[in-house]
């Protein structure tokens, strides 16, 4: 028997091992495209399985951002009470580092010189 003659009784075979299984569905019919409909099947899950990841994507979104703490949220300048006073001109700062900053740029005065000034401010 040569190879072709093999393969179409084999073809033979698994098409009468069909047949018998359409025979013994109660349910089949001849007009339905089961071929068609099962393609709609697979078309509608793939469907369904991009919607879950989108859905998957989400809940991941959501739980890292629980979890992550939001970024800090900073205060706007008019909130911030500025007590500390240049000596030099009249801006106010929040805190001594933000006036020994604005003194070392502006007005060439070094940190030293305001703790030293500080310093001799409260001797007795």
């Amino acid at each position: 028997m040569s190879q072709e003659d093999n393969q179409s009784v084999n073809m033979n075979k698994i098409i009468s091992i069909i047949n018998k299984a359409i025979k013994k569905c109660p349910q089949y019919e001849q007009s339905q495209n089961y071929l068609l409909e099962s393609r709609k099947i697979v078309l509608f899950n793939e469907g369904l399985r991009e919607q879950i990841f989108k859905c998957q994507d989400e809940i991941r979104l959501i739980q890292k951002e629980l979890t992550q703490p939001s970024k800090k949220l900073r205060r706007k300048a008019n909130e911030i009470s500025k007590k500390y006073k240049c000596s030099n001109c009249d801006k106010k700062y929040g805190s001594e580092a933000s006036l020994n900053l604005h003194c070392k740029i502006k007005h060439a005065f070094s940190e030293t010189d305001s703790k030293t000034q500080i310093d001799h401010s409260f001797q007795i």
